[in-house]
């Protein structure tokens, strides 16, 4: 019977291969906490291999030969796995947080379509040069235009300390432009105080900055935002 006939060892390779390197992408999200982690990319690659291993071999079997054009594979996943991609990007106090997940996932549909055409080597190298991208060029980048770059900064604090003042000050002495891009009162019992965003631009050390402003009399929290997501 044709549908239970034992799948060909390329197309068991095919999809092994595609929840190894996907899951691999999918635990470097979940590791960094960022939405979208190694069940949903493994499932994403799982679920384009499989478009793609039926498109090359499940139609014909079905169906007998017949000419088609097998770019539709990749060109319908494309287009299909947007809505993914899409859920995971946000915007948060001015800032596009998500673009980095949203990009994983598209490319572990292009790893599950790669593995599904056979194309194993290049399966792999693609998911390396993921890592090199993430791990090494983008440190590196990022060394480069340290003193470009700009950093967020959440901080809680209570009020009638002066807190946002004595912070913004203290930014301004250590080397840093400033700028308030949001702010919000919070009450908890008899807790009064705020959530403030700001971002910072200069060549002073972050670090350092974070923990004077941990000093300031009234700051409860203080937390870095992430711009890449």
């Amino acid at each position: 019977m044709m549908g239970f006939e034992l799948p060909a060892p390329t197309q068991v390779i095919a999809l092994i291969l595609t929840v190894v390197l996907c899951g691999l992408i999918g635990f470097e999200r979940e590791y960094l906490r960022h939405d979208a982690g190694i069940r949903t990319h493994i499932l994403v690659g799982l679920g384009s291999c499989l478009f793609t291993l039926v498109s090359l071999y499940g139609i014909n079997a079905a169906a007998g030969n017949f000419s088609w054009d097998a770019s539709r594979i990749a060109a319908g996943v494309v287009s299909g796995i947007g809505f993914i991609g899409a859920g995971v990007i946000f915007l948060n106090h001015d800032a596009v947080r998500g673009l980095t997940t949203s990009s994983a996932i598209w490319i572990a549909a292009a790893v599950g379509v790669t593995c599904g055409v056979n194309m194993f080597s290049i399966a792999i190298l693609a998911v390396v040069l993921y890592f090199v991208a993430i791990f090494i060029i983008s440190p590196i980048v990022k060394w480069i235009l340290r003193n470009r770059q700009n950093t967020g900064l959440q901080i809680v604090y209570e009020d009638g300390h002066g807190s946002l003042r004595a912070t913004l000050l203290q930014a301004t002495q250590m080397g840093f432009e400033t700028r308030v891009l949001s702010s919000h009162e919070i009450s908890k019992n008899e807790w009064h105080g705020a959530v403030v965003t700001i971002n910072l631009l200069g060549k002073g050390d972050i670090s350092d900055l974070i923990e004077e402003i941990n000093k300031t009399d009234g700051v409860s929290e203080v937390e870095v935002l992430d711009n890449e997501g």
